[in-house]
């Protein structure tokens, strides 16, 4: 009884990282960034971010509260950060502007803003520092194991873009585009409202 509880539950963090990750939301902020890419600099793109993202919520998951203690950076001031970076490029993708980020390094590019703060943003972050803080210190292999799924799922929707591109062509990932871009500048601009409030509860 005891196991299956705690498989559920195992299940039940691997669908919220998923929902919180999104990397599907992505898709349209890497096919933009990587519009003048090859097919095979793509699949190393999509590698590197499924990469970093997956490193930087172990990272959380290990250490992430105490790098925030010792240089003193509250949550909500990380939260509100990563949402302006998200707002800036949610921003460039409702005006229809091409990002030029692959042309100068095409691994900064994997690591921002796709792998940070796009998927391994300030809510996973929190999540997997939440989720290492309840286990009292121990490290358990399922929640290592997950965020491998996580990152596992991450790269081979990645590689699904170029598809969906072929699929939808170029007026239907212009909409696209411009739609997941409003979306996310909501979502940013959600965040920064929300950390506020928690920083300034008188608001």
């Amino acid at each position: 009884m005891l196991l299956h509880m705690r498989l559920n539950s195992d299940i039940t963090t691997l669908i919220a990282l998923f929902a919180i990750v999104s990397p599907i939301t992505s898709i349209p902020v890497f096919l933009s960034l990587t519009s003048g890419a090859t097919k095979e600099k793509r699949r190393v793109i999509a590698m590197q971010t499924a990469l970093v993202s997956g490193l930087t919520l172990f990272i959380a998951y290990f250490i992430g509260d105490v790098i925030l203690k010792l240089l003193s950076i509250q949550m909500d001031a990380f939260r509100i950060a990563g949402a302006l970076v998200i707002g800036a490029i949610a921003w460039g993708m409702v005006m229809g502007k091409k990002g030029n980020v692959i042309e100068a390094s095409p691994s900064g590019a994997a690591v921002v803003p796709l792998a940070i703060p796009l998927m391994a943003g300030p809510g996973a972050i929190a999540t997997v520092i939440a989720i290492g803080n309840s286990d009292r210190g121990i490290v358990r292999i399922a929640d290592a194991i997950i965020i491998l799924v996580l990152s596992l799922l991450t790269f081979l929707l990645l590689l699904a873009a170029e598809p969906i591109e072929r699929i939808l062509g170029e007026q239907g990932l212009m909409v696209l585009t411009r739609i997941f871009g409003l979306l996310l500048l909501a979502i940013a601009v959600s965040t920064i409202m929300s950390a506020l409030t928690s920083a300034f509860p008188g608001l």
